[in-house]
């Protein structure tokens, strides 16, 4: 199967390394085996789960900016668990207010040892005390106000907020409010997303 998740991948102009697709396949396995039990995901097909879940994650990457990155209800780890495997060097935070949910993460994070990810179980907006973030995902998790009211407190000065959304998002984006910018970003490999790419930055930036 993982010579599947490398052929989809790379027709989708999103090409991994063989290391990175045998992780990729654990982690759908993983995926496939828990949410038999705790339905993770409303995504059951091997192949929907490729496009979806690991395509639509990986999609994030040429956006994604600096060291520390924050994936916001990181659910079942999406994006935070792909974009991990292939990003190393990088930092992920996975926060995830549901205990099953982040038993699981806690879970994949050590099948494959992934020493790159924190897993913290909290609501978002208590973590006030929290150290900025490069870059924070919000992938489905509500609308570009409440997101950045309930999350814009972990963005550091010079980062960004990545949030895949629907295609039309003009009038959401009028309503963030002063503190934030919001433009539409459109990297390579973006015309995977189901719809839009925004970024939010701190206004002054």
């Amino acid at each position: 199967m993982t010579s599947e998740i490398s052929t989809r991948l790379t027709a989708l102009g999103l090409p991994v390394a063989a290391a990175e697709e045998a992780r990729l396949g654990t982690y759908l396995d993983l995926l496939e085996r828990w949410n038999r039990v705790h339905n993770l995901t409303a995504v059951r097909d091997r192949n929907a789960m490729i496009e979806r879940h690991v395509a639509e994650s990986l999609a994030l990457r040429p956006a994604l900016r600096g060291r520390r990155i924050a994936d916001v209800g990181s659910g079942a780890g999406l994006p935070g668990i792909p974009l991990a495997i292939v990003e190393p060097e990088r930092q992920f935070t996975l926060i995830e207010s549901r205990a099953k949910r982040t038993a699981f993460l806690r879970h994949v994070k050590s099948e494959l040892a992934l020493a790159n990810v924190d897993v913290i179980e909290a609501r978002v907006e208590d973590l006030r005390d929290a150290a900025p973030f490069d870059t924070v995902l919000a992938r489905a998790v509500a609308s570009l106000p409440e997101i950045a009211r309930l999350a814009g407190h972990l963005l550091g000065a010079r980062g960004v907020m990545l949030v895949p959304t629907k295609a039309d998002f003009a009038a959401e984006a009028g309503d963030v409010g002063r503190d934030f910018c919001v433009r539409r970003l459109e990297p390579a490999g973006c015309d995977v997303l189901k719809g839009a790419l925004v970024a939010l930055e701190h206004a002054a930036s």
